[in-house]
């Protein structure tokens, strides 16, 4: 309707004034522009009204990110961008090059810093801290708590449960430390492994610090009580060590979806795995846009996410990759059910 009433104003205005005519190459190109211009805002109003209130990407004015319409991570996600209208063009195992390496990058690599905030709350833990595991000191977390760090005292062991950044404490950035930069510490598993989810918060990881055996560090959130959710942006800068880190969440429930917007990754220690995808057990992972930047060494290097069962997907928008340090292995994902990027630029 935009458009037949904007073509009938110009052609009106043709009619009346023959000068607007003199050039028609001028006025095509004129025409053209508004049009599109037109076109760009019809979609912008469908994407808005796909998305509801649209203010789960939006900045408050406290530097924290607006959770949703109840201050909360968890509501309905979105099918992500170009899955649903161009399925053919969709990048899988099945059609991603064998001999596929990342683009050579161009310029330094990229860096994050934690931005400042005037509250700041240390906590310690290890045999002679506050509390003996992370995961215990993340459930006693102060509100208003701001710039957060963690400073080990000693090693740690962590409960199966694994570890979870609390959102509504105000955390703009977790920072995870040795209490004396001269003596390294290390979080090992109880069990066989560790889960931990940053749940859209950044989190830095010292070069003091190494995450052992096979932990798993995730950017978003994992799904929870049988519903979707989402965390507008994620950052995990591991400058020390760790096992696996998937910049994406986890979905672990059939149905449902764990998603991130816009997620970082930066690599300045070591990884064995690092993933631009999310990891899904049951359901499915989405990351829309997602850098990985590895300026350290990474056993392996995925442009999408790992899936546990044959029903899982997980989805990437776009991966930038940005290696320039080493690698052994480069892919697009692992595991038994569907692995998709649905656009390779910046992944080869």
């Amino acid at each position: 309707m935009k458009k037949v009433l904007f073509l009938l104003i110009i052609a009106i205005l043709i009619t009346v004034h023959p000068s607007i005519a003199q050039n028609l190459e001028a006025t095509k190109q004129y025409l053209e522009t508004q049009l599109e211009i037109l076109r760009l805002q019809e979609t912008l109003d469908a994407l808005q009204g796909q998305n509801g209130s649209g203010n789960s990407g939006n900045s408050g004015d406290d530097g924290m990110w607006n959770w949703g319409q109840q201050n909360s991570g968890y509501y309905s996600t979105p099918t992500p961008y170009n899955y649903s209208n161009n399925p053919a063009n969709i990048i899988t195992p099945r059609n991603f090059p064998s001999y596929a390496q990342p683009p050579i990058p161009s310029g330094p690599p990229p860096t994050w810093k934690i931005p400042y905030n005037r509250h700041t709350t240390a906590i310690y833990v290890g045999d002679a801290g506050q509390y003996l595991t992370i995961s215990e000191a993340m459930k006693h977390v102060p509100d208003n708590a701001g710039e957060l760090t963690i400073y080990l005292v000693s090693d740690t062991e962590e409960p199966q449960a694994g570890i979870s950044i609390p959102i509504g404490k105000k955390i703009t950035s977790v920072r995870i430390a040795a209490n004396d930069e001269k003596s390294p510490r290390s979080v090992w598993p109880a069990d066989r492994s560790v889960w931990f989810f940053c749940n859209g918060i950044p989190l830095v990881i010292d070069r003091t610090v190494s995450f052992e055996k096979k932990s798993m560090i995730m950017g978003g959130f994992v799904t929870y009580s049988g519903h979707n959710v989402e965390a507008p942006q994620s950052t995990i800068v591991v400058n020390g060590r760790a096992y696996w880190v998937y910049a994406g969440g986890q979905s672990d429930r059939e149905g449902h979806s764990s998603t991130v917007q816009e997620a970082l990754v930066i690599i300045n220690g070591q990884v064995d795995r690092v993933y631009a995808g999310g990891r899904a057990i049951w359901g499915e992972t989405i990351v829309h846009n997602a850098t990985v930047v590895v300026n350290g060494t990474a056993n392996e290097v995925y442009c999408s996410g790992y899936t546990e069962n044959a029903s899982a997907i997980t989805t990437v928008g776009r991966a930038n990759m940005r290696i320039y340090g080493w690698y052994n292995k480069y892919g697009l994902g692992l595991g038994a059910g569907e692995i998709r990027l649905l656009n390779p630029n910046g992944c080869y």
